[in-house]
């Protein structure tokens, strides 16, 4: 039996989280009335949950899905929807950590996610306002431009597109005051909040049913396959269970897989003069933890960062007074001016493992019914493309090119300190 921590905390977010204020609550969830069965539950409805359950939907199985919130509330709602190809490691440190062989891999399929994302929403994309739009990551000082550079040829020895900026064309082209950076064709941002919905509005269509306020305390072993009990009394009997609950997974698995810490973002007021925000790519540095920006869809900037280690939900939104006046005073460094006055601001927690991969699939030494999409870090939507399928393959007994990479058996390997943190959660 694995019972969900006691010590988990109840919120994985303050209360004004931008998406959820723009778009409204929206209607109640249906909650679990009584104790069912089904071929296959799904733990969480966030983004990376919905993702794998449309996945699931090929199987021709009965899914359910549980959270103990409603669709989307929890840390989807605080994501910043930051969607890179460019992991939280870089290329050249994964190649030394993992072999060539399995960074390219991980590269290549965080590159892929976005044509494979495009592919399969063409009609709900353009609902939650995905366009692309290149990645900016500046060198925060001269020291870090070797590492970059070398960064940069690493990237371009595997086709990917990019190019280097000096300071005078960072100036010029984006009003950035740093030595230098790369500049990255592939990137795209989203509202995360809307597409989840939306897409568990289509599950649903399909025959998904989506409780919510249906938290689960334990999961527990049985002939046939796992039971959940929930915090309301009631039970749900699965054959497969896949557990993409964000960083409150954790409490499902042994200590050691991720670490939990917090991240601070603001919203401005919209822009008096928005041109710039129309080619405005996602600017993030090297510097750590490191100031994060984008556009939204309304004429504003959205900035974040600041990012301290999780203590407790109290302490963390204790913080945001204190860490929105430091993005204020890291924009202004960046740009030389005044951040325009903020609307809104949030905190959230998120998680990050060691080498900036997901752990998606089975774990050694657990049921081989139960599934987990850890998809953690600054690349947890790019993540969750392939996560669907990973989960799926491994219902279906086949085995997933990308197991060896985003997969549990890989766990144990170290990187050096200076390894680059998460930046949002998914």
């Amino acid at each position: 039996m694995w019972p969900f921590s006691k010590n988990a905390a109840g919120t994985v977010r303050s209360s004004e989280a931008y998406w959820l204020l723009r778009n409204g609550i929206g209607d109640a969830g249906a909650g679990l009335s009584e104790s069912i069965d089904c071929d296959i539950a799904v733990i969480g409805a966030g983004i990376t949950a919905a993702l794998v359950a449309d996945s699931l939907i090929a199987t021709g199985q009965r899914i359910v899905v549980l959270d103990s919130r409603d669709v989307a509330m929890g840390s989807t709602a605080a994501s910043t929807a930051l969607l890179q190809y460019e992991i939280d490691t870089h290329l050249v440190d994964l190649t030394q950590a993992l072999g060539a062989e399995r960074a390219l891999l991980a590269y290549r399929a965080c590159a892929a996610s976005f044509a494979l994302l495009e592919q399969r929403f063409p009609e709900l994309l353009p609902l939650a306002g995905y366009e692309r739009r290149g990645s900016l990551y500046l060198a925060s000082d001269e020291k870090s431009i070797p590492k970059l550079r070398a960064e940069l040829a690493a990237r371009r020895g595997i086709g990917l597109s990019c190019e280097w900026l000096d300071s005078e064309e960072l100036r010029r082209r984006f009003g950035c005051r740093r030595p230098g950076a790369i500049l990255s064709a592939l990137g795209a941002q989203m509202d995360p909040y809307r597409f989840a919905r939306a897409l568990f509005a289509s599950c649903a269509r399909h025959g998904v049913r989506v409780f919510a306020r249906a938290k689960v305390t334990h999961i527990e072993e049985i002939s046939d396959g796992l039971r959940l009990r929930t915090a309301n009394g009631h039970t749900v009997t699965a054959a497969n269970v896949a557990v993409c609950a964000g960083y409150e997974s954790l409490d499902f698995l042994p200590g050691g897989f991720a670490d939990v810490n917090n991240t601070f973002a603001l919203v401005t007021e919209p822009l008096a003069r928005r041109e710039r925000l129309a080619t405005m790519p996602l600017i993030w540095e090297s510097d750590r933890p490191y100031l994060y920006l984008r556009s939204t869809f309304d004429g504003r900037l959205l900035v974040g960062g600041a990012d301290v280690p999780f203590r407790n939900t109290v302490a963390r939104d204790l913080l945001l007074p204190r860490q929105v006046k430091k993005l204020a005073r890291q924009y202004e460094d960046l740009f030389g001016e005044e951040l325009p006055p903020v609307a809104y601001a949030w905190a959230g927690s998120f998680a990050e493992t060691r080498d900036g991969l997901p752990y998606i699939g089975r774990v050694p030494g657990m049921s081989p019914r139960l599934q987990f999409a850890l998809c953690y870090g600054g690349n947890g939507i790019t993540y969750s493309v392939h996560a669907g399928e990973m989960i799926r393959a491994g219902i279906e007994g086949r085995p997933h090119e990308l197991d060896g990479v985003f997969g549990f058996g890989r766990r144990g390997i170290e990187l050096s300190a200076d390894r680059q943190p998460g930046v949002a959660v998914s």
